[in-house]
């Protein structure tokens, strides 16, 4: 019995360890970021500086270097090494995953910027010393799950050059609360080209892969009003006809005339306007999900205009009993809400630990190899 506790102790001991060095890194991120203008402030005022004969302002310095309040262009020069290229047709996964773009597929060869919107909407917001709406200094060891997901698609943003906003919305009276992303994302499709939404407890897993390279992956097309990914095919998860509802935690709206139509008729699915029976999805499970796969997706041509997202990419996790949903690209915590905390915490550790290290290298002085040399030693140059 002694042996068993003594294991368990030094199992959380373990865990704990690997906590502290994963916040331990985190400070150092953030020092490192407020610190960057103050490293890097005599060498950019070092750096040439170019005037154009016809202007009247002064010089200005067109050094690569981000500002230290430029948060946007640190995360993505940060990021920048990695980023996977637009033109590449493939990946491979942590797991081992062999991905390939269909040579027919549609592909988006060009980044879209702010054409982009990663959105979060939520009716809540939490101010506590782990929340994103603390204006405080944020409390790491206090992150609530909300918080870690948004960041997480905050950074996302960032590092391709993406939009983003956090929209609290208004309640519904008379409606569950899910239901507010449907107007939502409506309204910022009316500012931008496509919108991403997802839940608080999805996040992306490489944070390095551009939205576009998934896109063609998944073949979403000029002609795509929605995406989203499916739900595990289960008897729960169906829908009327037997055919397995997509899930709304993750949704890539593509902005027209079409899609403002779909987002019309699925905003007043439960006024029975025009869809009999859905009512009742105002407030029972699945909510506006449930709206859409009853009724709203069968007005639409699903193969040109609806786009099924595979519930392997892009929804559930791998330690869900369904292993053909196992969140690779877009990973949704269904039952631990607090475990995007955790995947933001170790998407900050990989890039940091990786650019130390590419950073080595780049350095030819942070190694000498002495090895050839014999004591006692007469003209090493260190």
């Amino acid at each position: 019995m002694k042996m068993m506790m003594d294991e368990v102790f030094l199992s959380r001991l373990n865990r704990r360890k690997g906590v502290f060095i994963a916040m331990g890194l985190l400070v150092l991120f953030g020092l490192a970021i407020h610190m960057w203008g103050f490293y890097f402030a005599e060498a950019i005022e070092a750096l040439p500086t170019f005037k154009d004969p016809t202007s009247e302002q002064p010089a200005q310095n067109t050094s690569p270097v981000p500002d230290s309040d430029d948060m946007s262009g640190l995360m993505h020069a940060l990021w920048k090494p990695f980023l996977h290229d637009l033109n590449e047709t493939k990946f491979v996964s942590k797991e081992g995953y062999n991905y390939e773009i269909a040579k027919d597929n549609y592909r988006w060869k060009k980044p879209l910027g702010k054409k982009l919107l990663i959105l979060d909407v939520d009716t809540r917001i939490d101010e506590g010393a782990g929340a994103m709406m603390n204006t405080s200094k944020l409390n790491p060891k206090e992150m609530v799950g909300r918080t870690g997901g948004m960041m997480n698609h905050y950074l996302y943003a960032m590092i391709h050059g993406y939009d983003y906003r956090f929209i609290r919305a208004p309640n519904y009276s008379d409606r569950h609360g899910t239901w507010v992303k449907v107007p939502m994302i409506q309204e910022a499709l009316k500012t931008h080209e496509f919108v991403v939404f997802l839940d608080a407890d999805a996040v992306f897993m490489y944070p390095h892969m551009p939205f576009e390279w998934l896109m063609s992956l998944w073949n979403i097309t000029d002609n795509t009003l929605v995406a989203m990914a499916s739900d595990p095919d289960s008897p729960r998860n169906r829908d009327h006809k037997g055919k397995p509802m997509w899930n709304t935690g993750f949704v890539v709206a593509r902005q027209s005339e079409r899609t403002q139509e779909l987002f019309t008729n699925w905003e007043a699915c439960p006024t029975e306007k025009k869809y009999d029976g859905c009512k009742k999805w105002a407030k029972d499970w699945a909510h506006e999900q449930a709206a859409f796969a009853n009724y709203v997706r069968y007005d639409y041509n699903s193969d040109e205009e609806l786009r099924p997202i595979p519930c392997m990419d892009g929804n559930g996790a791998p330690y869900i009993g369904d292993k053909s949903c196992g969140g690779v690209f877009v990973r949704h915590h269904w039952f631990h809400k607090d475990y995007p905390v955790g995947d933001l915490q170790q998407a900050i550790i990989e890039a940091m630990v990786n650019r130390l290290h590419d950073g080595f290298h780049q350095d030819k002085k942070t190694f000498l190899d002495a090895s050839n040399e014999s004591y006692p030693l007469n003209r090493l140059q260190v």
